[in-house]
């Protein structure tokens, strides 16, 4: 099994943290990192826990191996010597990124990009774990029916794995109070209406940050991703400026 590799583009002393969504991997954030690298920051994209790689990759995985993955990652910034961090989640990557601010005083700001913060059914988290693995299947090279055959041997999947993710999701929506950093909100009004509600919570339950949200009329669920990922990026970018301008 052949694994997405991690990104990493070293840049200036700042260094910029990207995570992305369930069942993705690291070129979700390719564009933003190759965007924010040329303009002098040091970017680092890594696969989280279970992804990049084969869907039965992704079913070993756990919510709590996805979370310890998303903490070496910023421990491997720390080390290389970078004490000016930020943060950059998309969906699951957003989530990650509540949590961390939270516990490392290294990172100075957060972007948070189409996170959801309100509980769904387990089924939806299934339905996103079955596409997955049908695309890459299909994408490397296995017929119809194997694919089929496939599917009838993995799914339905243990519900487990599905409740301790919903949970986690949860009790990070009651981390954000506790939040200090400037926080950069991103939602796509294609995307789902959980996603929106989540987002505006976030706005809502933060107490004396510095709030940039932005609204992505074209856009759905994966911003990074659309026909919008360059105008997410310079904002992005003046946001990160502005932070900038103020501690200095």
């Amino acid at each position: 099994m052949q694994l997405i590799e991690n990104i990493y583009l070293q840049g200036n002393e700042k260094a910029i943290l990207l995570l992305h969504s369930f069942t993705s991997n690291a070129k979700e954030m390719q564009y933003l990192a190759k965007a924010l690298h040329h303009e002098g920051y040091t970017c680092y994209a890594p696969n989280l826990a279970g992804h990049g790689g084969s869907p039965e990759h992704l079913f070993a995985s756990s919510i709590e191996q996805v979370a310890a993955c998303s903490k070496e990652a910023v421990n491997f910034l720390i080390e290389k010597k970078y004490e000016t961090i930020y943060v950059i989640g998309q969906s699951l990557g957003g989530v990650l990124s509540i949590r961390l601010a939270n516990e490392i005083p290294q990172i100075k700001a957060v972007c948070i990009i189409s996170s959801p913060l309100l509980e769904r059914p387990a089924k939806e988290l299934e339905k996103r774990v079955a596409y997955f693995s049908k695309r890459y299947l299909k994408n490397n090279g296995r017929t119809e029916q194997e694919i089929q055959e496939f599917m009838s041997e993995h799914f339905p999947r243990p519900i487990e794995k599905f409740l301790a993710f919903q949970q986690f999701i949860v009790k990070s929506g009651k981390e954000v109070q506790a939040m200090k950093q400037p926080l950069f909100l991103a939602k796509g009004a294609l995307d789902e209406d959980v996603f929106h509600k989540s987002i505006d919570l976030i706005e809502q339950t933060v107490n004396g940050n510095i709030v940039c949200k932005k609204l992505y009329n074209n856009s759905g669920h994966l911003i990074s991703l659309g026909k919008e990922r360059e105008l997410l990026a310079e904002d992005i970018l003046t946001f990160l400026k502005q932070i900038e301008k103020r501690t200095v």
